[in-house]
């Protein structure tokens, strides 16, 4: 049986672990909420963002002559020990949990309380009065969902640059590899396999901008509001000093609310961000299915390209190859799709004066974030740079498709060119052959329509003249 110790908080006693950093606070909340099993500690980057904050108010504080010198410093050093990776399995709180993240706030309260006590036994700290003087669960959980996600990010961009750099890669290795274009999943004209890699550079590239100015909105804190906006119980020049430390402690260019209040009851940057990623996974998914889509066959698809080889497709099939890694990425994509729905609902149940659903936004915004920065690097490779060309098979959808005949449209009009386009459907000869039986063009001429630069590369495309 755990050994326990008896803790008192405003509702009375209560028994907390022996060796527990946290009080009475967090051990009534591991009470309430046996929700998901997931805690604090599976967040990190929260964690951090939390600690962060925790040391500048405090110094700030200090500062301010508002709290003890020698408490601000135990609270600091109790706050870079948990930037370093300890004690964060003491933050024990569900993700799912009490509105406005009040329980992992206390959480964090009472362990930088207890272990900044155990740094300098010679003083008392209050987890309210000390660690969380002049703040409030109000301007603190929205500062440090900003936090959060903003330490997440690098990681994320990382992950989304491998992508565009590898399918920057494909597109120039590519570039000279003719095939048939689709529009309608039905036969269009000529494209080559460089171009549409070098799309999805320039598409993955643009939603990475995308998120980067999204970010930039959550450089906006609320840090200083207190309860409602108005710094109610914060010494005077906190804020300021708070937001210095902050910039210095995290190398982040926050800056304060234009509005206050706005900055405790509205959620629209977190839900903007939010938005960002969507976009990101929508495209990520289009690319994802056009690469599947490609790569199918290998002798009744496509098979434009192959994937590398990660694993045995099948249990009974013997020899069969599936596209595990695209698979694997369009699951992960639905997942954060859903994780942006919830977003978007929390940031719309904001009532009055404080939106309380900010633990749910921040765990499944990181969840999306860290997953995506975890599997991205490996996508990247399987799904793309490990790809290899069946030029052959790119060489006959080109020469074969229909749509070869509407390089004709100025030459002999749109009605006798579709008569050409229905007979190569149904005698089964390429359009070359019947333009040369019914001497449309000359051999110059077939020369020119038909070569690669003039059917494919009339505008110049982002990525190949970089």
């Amino acid at each position: 049986m755990t050994e326990t110790r008896i803790e008192k908080d405003s509702m009375g006693e209560m028994p907390v672990p022996k060796d527990a950093l946290y009080g009475a606070s967090t051990a009534r909340s591991v009470i309430n909420f046996p929700v998901s099993g997931i805690t604090g500690r599976n967040l990190p980057d929260l964690i951090n963002a939390y600690a962060y904050q925790k040391k500048a108010s405090a110094l700030a504080n200090a500062d301010c002559g508002a709290i003890d010198r020698k408490i601000a410093d135990a609270i600091a050093k109790a706050a870079d020990e948990i930037l370093a990776g300890k004690h964060h399995e003491h933050f024990v709180i569900d993700v799912f949990q009490a509105g406005a993240g009040t329980s992992i706030h206390m959480n964090m309260n009472e362990v930088l309380a207890n272990r900044g006590m155990q740094i300098d036994p010679g003083i008392k700290i209050s987890p309210n009065d000390h660690v969380n003087y002049g703040q409030s669960t109000n301007d603190t959980v929205p500062t440090n969902l900003h936090l959060s996600a903003l330490l997440a990010f690098p990681r994320l961009d990382a992950g989304l640059k491998a992508v565009q750099d590898a399918c920057e890669k494909k597109g120039r290795e590519w570039k000279g590899i003719i095939k048939s274009g689709r529009t309608h999943l039905q036969d269009a004209v000529p494209i080559t396999l460089g171009q549409e890699f070098m799309s999805w550079r320039n598409c993955v590239r643009h939603v990475r901008q995308n998120l980067k100015e999204a970010a930039d909105k959550l450089l906006e804190l609320a840090l200083g509001g207190s309860a409602i906006g108005s710094g109610l119980n914060t010494a005077d020049g906190y804020r300021a000093k708070a937001f210095e430390y902050l910039r210095k402690f995290t190398g982040l260019e926050v800056r304060e609310p234009e509005d206050p209040f706005e900055a405790v009851n509205s959620r629209w940057q977190f839900n903007n961000f939010s938005a960002a990623i969507r976009t990101m996974a929508v495209e990520l998914t289009r690319i994802t299915n056009d690469i599947r889509l490609f790569s199918c066959g290998p002798t009744t698809g496509l098979d434009e390209f192959r994937l590398k080889p990660i694993q045995p497709g099948s249990s009974i099939m013997p020899g069969k190859i599936n596209p595990s890694n695209p698979e694997a990425m369009n699951q992960l994509l639905y997942q954060v799709l859903g994780n942006d729905h919830t977003v978007y609902l929390c940031a719309m149940a904001g009532q009055l004066d404080l939106n309380v659903m900010m633990p749910t936004m921040a765990c499944t915004t990181l969840w999306s974030m860290n997953w995506l920065a975890n599997f991205l690097p490996v996508y990247a490779e399987d799904s793309i740079a490990g790809c290899t060309v069946n030029e052959e098979r790119c060489k006959a959808y080109f020469e074969t498709s229909q749509a070869l005949v509407t390089v004709l449209n100025p030459i002999i009009g749109y009605q006798a060119s579709a008569k050409i386009a229905k007979e190569t459907l149904t005698t089964g000869k390429t359009p070359k052959q019947l333009i040369r039986e019914h001497g449309i063009l000359t051999p110059e001429q077939e020369k020119k329509y038909y070569d690669i630069d003039y059917l494919t590369k009339r505008y110049p495309q982002a990525g190949f003249d970089e």
